[in-house]
């Protein structure tokens, strides 16, 4: 194999290794959701969730 041919294989494993590594690392334990139920002026019920989030880096 020629080396631009090594080289692009090994970006895209270490590419699809990094993808790989931020879905399982991002588990969101410290956050929280928080359901908001407001009434507006004629009557109409407005629910919305907010998603609360404590960690430093959320990738």
């Amino acid at each position: 194999m020629s080396k631009t041919t090594t080289f692009s294989i090994i970006v895209v494993l270490i590419s699809i290794v990094a993808i790989i590594f931020i879905k399982k690392t991002n588990d969101h334990k410290e956050c929280d959701s928080n359901t908001e139920i407001t009434y507006e002026n004629n009557g109409e019920k407005i629910v919305s969730e907010i998603h609360l989030c404590k960690e430093k880096y959320n990738l």
